[in-house]
């Protein structure tokens, strides 16, 4: 796997719609993170093989592989794909979506439309909290 600078934490982001993928993206690079881009489950696995991930934002209702079936994919890759957070983006606000989501694999969910103040605070928390864990 590449290797890179430790103080940049990699983030991908997985959004089929163009408009709010860029948007994260601007928004995530902003606060200092390298943000990778998808617009499918499959772009994802593909840059998953080939790089470092820290973090991972995906949307559940994806074209092909919707976001859930993308997560147990992610978390049956092994590695350190086991451990990565992973926040699920849905439009669905009810107890069975967010249910499905934490038993998929994911480590929390956000509602869109997204709070980027509230996204951001969730991003700094997930990545110290790895950050400890990779330090034990």
């Amino acid at each position: 796997m590449p290797t890179r600078p430790a103080e940049q934490p990699v983030i991908l982001v997985i959004e089929d719609y163009g408009d709010s993928r860029e948007m994260l993206k601007l928004l995530i690079a902003g606060e200092g993170y390298e943000v990778l881009t998808a617009a499918t489950g499959e772009e994802a696995l593909e840059l998953i093989r080939q790089r470092n991930i820290d973090l991972i934002l995906t949307d559940l209702g994806l074209p092909g592989m919707d976001g859930l079936t993308l997560v147990r994919h992610m978390r049956g890759m092994g590695g350190q794909m086991h451990a990565v957070p992973i926040i699920m983006l849905t439009a669905l606000d009810d107890a069975v979506t967010n249910q499905a989501a934490l038993k998929a694999g994911c480590t929390d969910f956000l509602t869109k439309p997204v709070d980027f103040e509230r996204l951001g605070l969730m991003i700094e928390k997930l990545l110290q909290e790895q950050k400890h864990v990779r330090t034990r």
